[in-house]
């Protein structure tokens, strides 16, 4: 029978009655294909910045509907992995070469809209003229005894500095906890963390704190001989603003390739006396928090601030200046800078 005599032989009523039915089916059908919003945020703790060649494992967790065990994961990246994973454990190897590379995270499950978390890995070699190029290799070296690393120092007038800003693992936190980046632009300490809470005065007189043996937290006469010299011997109290002498330590270096202080008319890095400043960033709340990398540098004096506050100088991308701060003993992570009587 042709569906025409059929539909044509049919009462009007009941040919209404029949298509009403087909799409009350179609749009049930429609119905039961709409997802549900998984509940939760798929997340996952990958390192901003890995060492080339490394290898990090790396767990997706975050969603709480539907159950974990309805729950499909897969990861994909064209450099960090050679196949797709369809586990809710990933291991990632990071490529033998510096540059940055994707990494996605998909959660499907029956029923629900798929939920997408991409992060960026960048790849880093903390060896000297790797990442960071364009800088002028110190001459002169020291070993913190305590861990074996190595540290290249400066002089300038009454003290011996460190060009780098301090990596000591046992206490503080690399910037988002990149461990690997401090190598590079050192760890980020509260004041109580990188002094043991200890305040002090007078030229070379700063307590030991996180610094190795024989070296020490500066104090603001520290700072102040330091300002004495970058300023031709014209002398600035701790408490200015040391106008101009922040681009007279920045360094003109590259990470990666990329400025390391994003150019600005207003700033010409200098890099006098090799002090080589970095802007290696913040962290607030029990270094929960992390911000300004490659746009601020801050550097903690051991001398004690009023209210109970610990002072810090620091340098802004678009200021030439060396300025003053204060900030809550164990509220803000700055970087330490070591330094000793000049040997």
């Amino acid at each position: 029978m042709r569906f025409s005599r059929f539909f044509s032989d049919m009462p009007v009523i009941v040919l209404l009655a029949f298509f009403s039915f087909a799409l009350a089916s179609c749009n049930k059908e429609e119905e039961e294909e709409v997802s549900d919003m998984m509940i939760g945020d798929l997340l996952y703790d990958v390192p901003l910045y890995v060492k080339i060649g490394s290898t990090v494992e790396l767990t997706a967790y975050g969603l709480t509907e539907p159950d974990e065990s309805l729950i499909n994961y897969v990861w994909t990246s064209e450099y960090l992995l050679q196949d797709t994973v369809r586990e809710k454990v990933c291991e990632i190897t990071v490529p033998d070469s510096i540059g940055t590379f994707a990494l996605i995270l998909t959660a499907s499950s029956p029923g629900f809209y798929d939920r997408v978390n991409s992060q960026n890995v960048t790849s880093i070699d903390p060896e000297f003229g790797k990442t960071v190029t364009d800088m002028p290799r110190p001459t002169d070296s020291i070993q913190d005894p305590r861990d074996g690393q190595w540290y290249y120092i400066t002089t300038v007038g009454n003290l011996d500095w460190f060009v780098e800003s301090l990596n000591w693992c046992d206490a503080g936190a690399a910037y988002s906890k990149a461990d690997d980046l401090g190598e590079i632009m050192g760890r980020l300490y509260t004041w109580n963390d990188a002094t043991g809470g200890v305040s002090a005065s007078g030229l070379g007189g700063g307590p030991q704190g996180v610094c190795p043996p024989g070296w020490s937290i500066p104090t603001n006469e520290d700072w102040e001989d330091l300002a004495l010299n970058l300023n031709d011997g014209q002398a600035l109290p701790y408490d200015s603003n040391w106008e101009g002498l922040g681009e007279m330590v920045m360094v003109d270096a590259r990470f990666n390739g990329d400025r390391m202080w994003p150019y600005t008319p207003d700033c010409t890095p200098e890099n006098k006396f090799g002090w080589a400043a970095f802007p290696s960033g913040y962290c607030v709340n029990d270094y929960d928090y992390h911000s300004g990398l490659f746009s601020y540098g801050f550097w903690w004096s051991s001398t004690e601030y009023t209210g109970g506050k610990a002072s810090y100088r620091y340098i802004y991308m678009e200021n030439p200046d060396f300025m003053r701060n204060a900030a809550g003993k164990d509220d803000f992570g700055a970087s330490v800078r070591c330094v000793r009587l000049k040997q």
